[in-house]
């Protein structure tokens, strides 16, 4: 065998028309599918195992589910509700006859076959439990049936106990290293092999896993093919490490594999990169648009804003991803694109004020130009670029104009004495226009002059957000602090830490409005909706309230509306209490939700006779 090899993998077994079969290649021992739940990994795992057979080399191939545990949740669980307790004692894994299809066996039943037909398993199995875990493992057949039992080595007097009564990460560990050990598998496919296992246990797996990984035309080695949503599976040290990841997006679209050939591979700064990703580089992996952000405080902030306002930005499958020193934002980008990621970035001022270098990844996009075009620009390159040096140009020649406002800035304060006075100018000077309003701007010194310029700065700018590239118009995430001093130098986390005590006590109306230029950013990445629990009930409000606003009169009781709508909605009317009132000659409906779970203002909401339920409703919960 050897690498690299292509594999067409099969997926007629999905059963979705039209459904194209991807291709994809195999560079070493292990191969793993990264993508969000619902991405298609596990029918590709399926589609592989039917894939595979002329990759065997006279072995057998085996497939882990995710679920692998299923059969003995009749033992451990009382799962239908009618047993009172679990039948811990009752638990079995099988016949004699069940071992001989145990390699076709797709739960841990194949697996504890494999430790009653291969004692050399059975043995490395028991080394490693008894060693780290302190656990024995007994294999013992009753009355015709495959039972397994545990016992703990560290107490004499302990007997043995049913493996139903054992943790379930022990049985899940017991049962893929049966699998890793088992040497007649040539090709092993494991579906999310961190189920109930803490991540000091993972990597020990993974360990595990590298030590039989390889060709199977070599003893003891087996290709070995994982799904997985655990980063410490995940190992990039190197470009062929990032090429034998798969990246799922939707069964219905090609999946993503990164060619190590590509010249933009040979880069030493990507190289150095791929060297030293930590687990935030790493848990953004799983994220279609990654938010890159200049470090901690950037993403303390974030994150909280993310919680306060409801923006599910790792749902949507976004994460914020603190990056140490601008002069990363590049190269990281471009390895996410790559890898078919969509990353976005917040970034200081500086970005833009200092050269064009971090906003030139953004306007060399192809659909920047297209962009661009829309705007009226032939080239968004260019677009940007006559932009930024009028800017640099008004600043070297009219500074004096507004020097003294602009040396309050934090910019100038906390500048770099030793280096080039030019950069702090032209950050202090950005951070005063878009801090400065438009009349007072064209009180000072050739004023008209300085409007303008940042009348094309807003432009580019609102350009770039196009595009996934948001710029910190106040300077730094700092300048944006209400309950924490924004000059912060040192303990900038600590900082942080304060502001967000604060913020989580602002209104949101308020959180939007100090913070409007990072909440932009974020929703960009999110690009999901706002969870409005008003809207989700809305429907079967109106459908409630219209019959009931008809037929109710003076005489109708609160029995009678109750019946009414139960005999119309069944528990569905369970949510809503209605009741009439009586105002003069005029009859109202009033509704009171009777849930406290549904997180909905807005009620009691009260609706006279003869008026529009529709604008009552939407108004009363705020809806439009």
């Amino acid at each position: 065998m050897i690498f690299p090899f292509d594999i067409n993998i099969n997926l007629g077994q999905t059963g979705i028309a039209g459904i194209q079969n991807p291709t994809i290649k195999i560079y070493g021992g292990i191969t793993t599918f990264l993508g969000p739940n619902g991405a298609g990994k596990t029918q590709l795992l399926r589609g592989l195992k039917h894939s595979l057979n002329a990759h065997l080399n006279g072995k057998k191939i085996r497939y882990v589910s995710a679920g692998r545990l299923g059969p003995m949740e009749n033992y451990r669980s009382d799962y239908d509700g009618t047993h009172g307790q679990p039948s811990f004692d009752s638990a079995s894994f099988g016949d004699k006859s069940s071992t001989q299809r145990r390699h076709k066996t797709e739960t841990i039943l194949g697996d504890f076959a494999t430790l009653s037909e291969r004692p050399d398993v059975l043995i490395k199995v028991q080394e490693r439990l008894r060693k780290l875990f302190k656990r024995d493992i007994v294999v013992d057949w009753d009355g015709g049936r495959l039972k397994i039992f545990f016992s703990r080595v560290d107490q004499t007097t302990t007997k043995n106990y049913s493996s139903a009564r054992e943790a379930s990460g022990l049985l899940h560990l017991a049962a893929i290293l049966a699998s890793l050990y088992d040497d007649e598998v040539g090709c092993l496919l494991i579906d999310e092999p961190e189920v109930s296992l803490h991540p000091q246990l993972q990597s020990f797996l993974l360990n595990e896993i590298k030590k039989v990984a390889g060709s199977n035309t070599e003893k003891g080695k087996k290709l070995i093919f994982i799904s997985t949503h655990s980063t410490e599976f995940i190992e990039v040290n190197s470009v062929t490490d990032l090429a034998s990841i798969i990246f799922c997006n939707d069964i219905q679209e090609s999946p993503i594999q990164v060619d190590p050939m590509l010249g933009d591979f040979q880069s030493k700064k990507l190289q150095a990169l791929l060297s030293r990703l930590g687990q935030e580089h790493k848990l953004a992996l799983f994220c279609h648009s990654p938010l890159l952000v200049e470090g901690p405080s950037d993403e303390i902030i974030c994150s909280a804003l993310s919680r306060k306002l409801s923006l599910n930005l790792e749902a949507a499958g976004s994460q914020i991803l603190p990056v140490t020193g601008k002069g990363q934002f590049p190269v990281v980008i471009k390895l996410f694109r790559l890898i078919g990621k969509v990353p976005a970035l917040l970034g200081d001022a500086d970005a833009i004020a200092d050269n064009l270098d971090i906003i030139g990844v953004f306007t060399s996009l192809p659909q920047a130009s297209e962009t661009a075009t829309e705007l009226g620009h032939r080239d968004a390159a260019k677009f940007a670029k006559d932009i930024y040096n009028d800017f640099c140009q008004i600043v070297l020649t009219n500074w004096e104009d507004i020097k003294n406002e602009a040396e309050q800035h934090y910019y100038w304060i906390n500048r770099d004495q030793k280096k080039d006075e030019l950069i702090a100018k032209r950050r202090s000077a950005f951070c005063w226009l878009f801090n400065t309003n438009d009349e007072d701007i064209k009180k000072v010194q050739n004023g008209i002059e300085w409007l303008a310029i940042k009348v094309r700065l807003s432009s580019l700018l609102s350009f770039l957000e196009k595009l996934g590239c948001f710029i910190l118009r106040k300077g730094t995430i700092e300048a944006y602090y209400q309950h924490s001093g924004n000059l912060t130098v040192d303990e900038k986390p600590n900082a942080a830490s304060y502001e967000v005590n604060g913020l989580m006590e602002d209104t949101d109306e308020k959180i939007k409005s100090d913070y409007n230029d990072i909440i932009r950013a974020m929703k960009f990445c999110s690009n999901v909706k706002e969870i409005n629990e008003a809207e989700a009930i809305r429907d079967l409000l109106l459908a409630m309230v219209s019959p009931a606003l008809a037929t109710i009169k003076k005489e109708t009781t609160d029995a009678e509306l109750k019946i009414f709508s139960n005999n119309l909605f069944g528990s569905k009317s369970s949510l809503f209490k209605l009741s009439k009132h009586i105002e003069g000659e005029d009859i109202y409906l009033v509704v009171n939700l009777s849930t406290e779970i549904l997180e909905v203002s807005g009620f009691p909401i009260k609706i006279k006779k003869g008026a529009n339920p529709i604008e009552v409703v939407n108004n009363s919960l705020k809806l439009k």
